[in-house]
Protein backbone atom coordinates (compact mmCIF):
# COMPACT_ATOMS: atom_id res chain seq x y z
CA UNK A 1 0.00 0.00 0.00
CA UNK A 2 2.98 2.70 0.96
CA UNK A 3 6.10 1.17 -0.34
CA UNK A 4 5.48 1.57 -3.98
CA UNK A 5 5.93 5.52 -2.55
CA UNK A 6 8.79 5.54 -1.08
CA UNK A 7 11.51 6.78 -2.60
CA UNK A 8 14.97 4.70 -2.72
CA UNK A 9 18.33 4.91 -4.03
CA UNK A 10 21.93 6.30 -2.88
CA UNK A 11 20.66 9.69 -2.70
CA UNK A 12 17.17 8.98 -1.01
CA UNK A 13 17.11 11.30 2.13
CA UNK A 14 14.08 9.77 3.97
CA UNK A 15 12.05 11.58 7.00
CA UNK A 16 9.24 9.04 9.07
CA UNK A 17 7.33 10.51 11.28
CA UNK A 18 4.73 8.61 13.87
CA UNK A 19 4.05 4.90 14.21
CA UNK A 20 5.58 3.93 10.55
CA UNK A 21 7.97 0.72 11.55
CA UNK A 22 5.43 -1.34 10.42
CA UNK A 23 4.96 0.13 7.45
CA UNK A 24 8.65 0.03 6.40
CA UNK A 25 9.80 -3.43 7.68
CA UNK A 26 11.80 -5.34 5.49
CA UNK A 27 13.34 -1.57 4.25
CA UNK A 28 17.04 -1.76 3.71
CA UNK A 29 18.81 1.65 5.52
CA UNK A 30 21.87 1.02 3.33
CA UNK A 31 19.43 1.98 0.39
CA UNK A 32 18.92 5.11 1.60
CA UNK A 33 21.36 8.17 1.94
CA UNK A 34 19.94 9.38 5.22
CA UNK A 35 17.36 7.63 6.95
CA UNK A 36 15.71 8.50 10.42
CA UNK A 37 12.08 7.93 12.21
CA UNK A 38 10.92 10.35 14.65
CA UNK A 39 8.28 9.35 17.10
CA UNK A 40 6.52 10.53 20.08
CA UNK A 41 6.50 6.67 21.45
CA UNK A 42 9.42 5.57 22.92
CA UNK A 43 9.02 1.83 23.07
CA UNK A 44 8.75 2.47 18.53
CA UNK A 45 12.38 4.02 18.89
CA UNK A 46 14.58 1.63 20.01
CA UNK A 47 14.14 -0.78 17.90
CA UNK A 48 14.34 0.59 14.22
CA UNK A 49 15.41 -0.97 11.76
CA UNK A 50 16.18 -4.58 13.82
CA UNK A 51 19.65 -5.50 12.97
CA UNK A 52 21.18 -2.21 11.57
CA UNK A 53 22.59 0.77 13.93
CA UNK A 54 19.01 2.12 15.08
CA UNK A 55 17.88 5.49 12.81
CA UNK A 56 15.11 6.29 15.23
CA UNK A 57 14.38 8.93 17.64
CA UNK A 58 11.68 10.46 19.90
CA UNK A 59 11.02 14.06 19.06
CA UNK A 60 7.93 16.12 18.88
CA UNK A 61 6.33 16.55 15.92
CA UNK A 62 5.85 20.16 15.90
CA UNK A 63 9.83 20.45 17.12
CA UNK A 64 11.52 18.14 15.04
CA UNK A 65 15.81 17.97 15.82
CA UNK A 66 17.06 18.44 12.32
CA UNK A 67 18.34 21.70 10.52
CA UNK A 68 16.44 22.73 6.92
CA UNK A 69 16.05 21.12 3.98
CA UNK A 70 17.74 17.97 4.86
CA UNK A 71 15.10 15.62 3.64
CA UNK A 72 13.64 14.42 0.22
CA UNK A 73 10.68 12.62 1.62
CA UNK A 74 8.54 12.64 4.77
CA UNK A 75 6.21 9.63 5.19
CA UNK A 76 3.58 10.09 8.15
CA UNK A 77 1.42 7.96 9.58
CA UNK A 78 -0.55 7.99 12.71
CA UNK A 79 0.55 11.42 13.37
CA UNK A 80 -1.70 14.18 12.00
CA UNK A 81 -4.74 12.70 13.89
CA UNK A 82 -2.86 13.23 17.21
CA UNK A 83 -1.20 16.69 16.69
CA UNK A 84 -2.47 19.30 18.87
CA UNK A 85 -1.86 22.16 16.38
CA UNK A 86 -1.84 20.00 12.83
CA UNK A 87 -0.41 23.08 10.63
CA UNK A 88 2.27 23.81 12.89
CA UNK A 89 3.07 20.41 12.21
CA UNK A 90 3.11 20.81 8.73
CA UNK A 91 5.37 23.87 8.62
CA UNK A 92 7.80 22.06 10.78
CA UNK A 93 7.93 18.99 8.00
CA UNK A 94 8.21 22.17 5.62
CA UNK A 95 10.92 23.38 7.13
CA UNK A 96 12.98 20.70 7.28
CA UNK A 97 12.54 19.00 3.54
CA UNK A 98 14.24 20.27 0.94
CA UNK A 99 12.77 22.83 -2.39
CA UNK A 100 10.53 20.14 -3.90
CA UNK A 101 10.46 17.61 -1.53
CA UNK A 102 7.74 15.75 -0.62
CA UNK A 103 5.30 14.86 2.38
CA UNK A 104 3.40 10.95 2.17
CA UNK A 105 0.17 11.24 4.37
CA UNK A 106 -2.03 8.32 5.56
CA UNK A 107 -4.55 10.23 7.68
CA UNK A 108 -7.58 8.51 8.71
CA UNK A 109 -10.89 9.37 6.98
CA UNK A 110 -13.89 11.20 8.15
CA UNK A 111 -16.13 9.43 5.88
CA UNK A 112 -14.85 5.93 6.39
CA UNK A 113 -16.09 2.90 8.37
CA UNK A 114 -13.04 2.66 10.32
CA UNK A 115 -12.94 5.84 12.27
CA UNK A 116 -16.10 4.24 14.07
CA UNK A 117 -14.63 1.41 15.45
CA UNK A 118 -12.07 2.49 18.27
CA UNK A 119 -10.49 -0.86 18.14
CA UNK A 120 -8.45 -0.08 15.34
CA UNK A 121 -5.75 1.79 14.33
CA UNK A 122 -7.21 4.43 12.60
CA UNK A 123 -10.29 4.28 15.53
CA UNK A 124 -8.01 7.07 17.18
CA UNK A 125 -7.51 10.56 17.35
CA UNK A 126 -9.01 13.11 14.74
CA UNK A 127 -10.07 12.05 11.29
CA UNK A 128 -10.17 14.17 8.50
CA UNK A 129 -12.53 15.15 5.51
CA UNK A 130 -11.21 15.71 2.08
CA UNK A 131 -12.13 19.24 1.73
CA UNK A 132 -10.82 19.96 5.49
CA UNK A 133 -7.36 17.98 4.66
CA UNK A 134 -7.05 19.80 1.46
CA UNK A 135 -7.27 23.27 2.93
CA UNK A 136 -4.86 22.46 5.43
CA UNK A 137 -2.33 21.11 3.25
CA UNK A 138 -2.56 24.62 1.07
CA UNK A 139 -2.00 26.39 4.18
CA UNK A 140 0.99 24.60 5.71
CA UNK A 141 2.37 25.24 1.84
CA UNK A 142 1.90 21.47 0.21
CA UNK A 143 -0.19 20.61 -3.41
CA UNK A 144 -1.58 17.34 -2.99
CA UNK A 145 -0.77 15.58 -6.33
CA UNK A 146 -1.77 12.25 -5.79
CA UNK A 147 -4.63 11.08 -3.69
CA UNK A 148 -5.53 7.37 -3.05
CA UNK A 149 -8.14 5.78 0.26
CA UNK A 150 -7.80 2.19 1.24
CA UNK A 151 -9.72 0.17 3.59
CA UNK A 152 -13.47 0.98 2.25
CA UNK A 153 -14.65 -2.93 3.83
CA UNK A 154 -15.47 -2.93 7.43
CA UNK A 155 -13.07 -3.64 10.01
CA UNK A 156 -14.51 -7.33 10.43
CA UNK A 157 -12.72 -10.57 10.47
CA UNK A 158 -13.69 -12.45 6.96
CA UNK A 159 -14.59 -8.88 5.46
CA UNK A 160 -11.31 -8.13 4.20
CA UNK A 161 -11.44 -9.62 0.76
CA UNK A 162 -14.40 -6.94 0.24
CA UNK A 163 -11.77 -4.24 0.72
CA UNK A 164 -10.09 -3.83 -2.97
CA UNK A 165 -14.06 -4.04 -5.07
CA UNK A 166 -15.46 -1.64 -2.19
CA UNK A 167 -12.61 1.04 -2.70
CA UNK A 168 -12.74 0.71 -6.18
CA UNK A 169 -17.29 1.40 -6.11
CA UNK A 170 -16.94 3.85 -3.26
CA UNK A 171 -13.03 5.45 -2.72
CA UNK A 172 -14.15 8.62 -0.80
CA UNK A 173 -15.31 6.17 1.41
CA UNK A 174 -11.86 4.75 1.91
CA UNK A 175 -11.13 4.11 5.56
CA UNK A 176 -7.68 6.34 5.18
CA UNK A 177 -6.55 8.81 2.98
CA UNK A 178 -2.72 8.64 1.40
CA UNK A 179 -1.70 11.84 0.24
CA UNK A 180 1.16 12.59 -1.71
CA UNK A 181 1.90 16.64 -1.47
CA UNK A 182 4.76 18.39 -2.88
CA UNK A 183 6.45 21.10 -1.06
CA UNK A 184 5.47 24.69 -2.79
CA UNK A 185 8.06 27.36 -1.89
CA UNK A 186 7.31 30.87 -1.83
CA UNK A 187 4.39 32.72 -0.22
CA UNK A 188 1.96 30.70 2.12
CA UNK A 189 -1.96 30.57 0.86
CA UNK A 190 -0.22 29.79 -3.25
CA UNK A 191 -3.35 27.98 -5.13
CA UNK A 192 -3.36 24.57 -5.51
CA UNK A 193 -3.01 22.77 -8.35
CA UNK A 194 -5.60 19.89 -9.52
CA UNK A 195 -5.03 16.68 -8.08
CA UNK A 196 -4.13 13.25 -9.76
CA UNK A 197 -6.74 10.65 -8.88
CA UNK A 198 -4.86 7.54 -8.84
CA UNK A 199 -6.17 3.93 -9.14
CA UNK A 200 -7.18 2.80 -5.41
CA UNK A 201 -5.16 0.00 -3.91
CA UNK A 202 -5.70 -2.81 -1.21
CA UNK A 203 -4.71 -2.89 1.84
Amino acid sequence: MVAPLVRRGASARLLALGYTAPLLAGLDPTRFERLALATEMTDSACQFPPGHPSCALVAAPEALPFTESLFDQALVAHSLEFAERPRVMLRELWRVLAPASEVVLIVPNRAGLWTHFEATPFGQGRPWGRNELMRLLNDSMFEPVSWRSALAAPPVRGLRWLDTPLTRLVPRLGGVHIVVARKIDGLSGMPVGKVAVLSPVAA
